[in-house]
């Protein structure tokens, strides 16, 4: 069976697209109320590129700052993507509402929300398990720390999780890694992982946004869309085919 997954940062709805400079010039919408009309974007690419599963990263679910507006159903209405699940990771009362979050097409089973060490800004990982035609496709979306210690100990602790998953499994999101030899623990464990340079959208030069995928599965084609600027991060767009073996059945 082939599999769509799209992974993609949607920066809140900030919308910093052409340029470092943007950040000061827009700098503002991360506390205060706008448009957030970045969220809508994704949905659409979401809806043309035929999505099963997205995996996202800075979402607002409704806060004062995207003006009462949740960019996680925005993105569910635009996409198609009935079912969705979100993951806080920070919450300032009514100010702000951040966090990861899943969409997809196929039923949720089961859901689990994981803390990771963090020093400075909460860190989490979402799983959630979906019924994909009977079978048990386990996916879990991460957003990594920005300090390299911090990044380094929070992917010794994916790795220890996924040793307890059994089945297929996909893991992605952004994992604000330049360096691709931090995992070697995770392809030891297993998991190949895929990225294509994306970060920043207007210049693309680092693979931020990665998908691992079980060896349950295997890669059929990875892309970033160039027209899709909808945050300082273009998504990662994965083809990938469950492989003809058994795997594990819902009960």
């Amino acid at each position: 069976m082939h599999l769509r997954v799209v992974v993609a940062n949607i920066q809140s709805g900030i919308g910093v697209t052409r340029g470092y400079r943007q950040y000061v010039t827009s700098g503002w919408r991360y506390l205060f109320p706008h448009s957030g009309r970045g969220a809508m974007g994704a949905g659409t690419l979401l809806k043309a590129e035929e999505a099963d599963i997205a995996l996202l990263t800075e979402v607002d679910a409704g806060s004062r700052r995207s003006r009462g507006v949740s960019q996680l159903e925005v993105m569910a209405t635009e996409s198609g993507l009935p079912r969705m699940q979100f993951f806080p990771t920070r919450n300032m009362g009514a100010s702000i509402n951040e966090g990861n979050a899943i969409l997809t097409r196929f039923p949720i089973q089961s859901v689990r929300i994981l803390p990771l060490q963090s020093r400075v800004n909460p860190r989490v990982l979402g799983e959630t398990v979906l019924d994909i035609a009977g079978a048990k496709l386990t996916v879990l979306v991460v957003h990594l720390a920005l300090g390299a210690r911090s990044r380094e100990s929070q992917i010794k602790e994916l790795v220890e999780h996924l040793k307890s998953i059994e089945g297929p499994c996909i893991l992605g999101g952004d994992f604000n890694e330049r360096d691709p030899r931090m995992f070697k623990v995770l392809t030891h464990a297993g998991y190949t992982p895929v990225s294509v340079a994306g970060y920043p959208s207007w210049k693309p030069q680092h693979a931020l946004q990665v998908l691992f995928l079980s060896r349950h599965l295997s890669l059929v084609h990875a892309k970033v869309p160039d027209g899709a600027r909808f945050s300082d991060h273009l998504p990662l767009i994965v083809e990938a085919t469950l492989r003809d073996e058994p795997i594990l059945e819902l009960p």
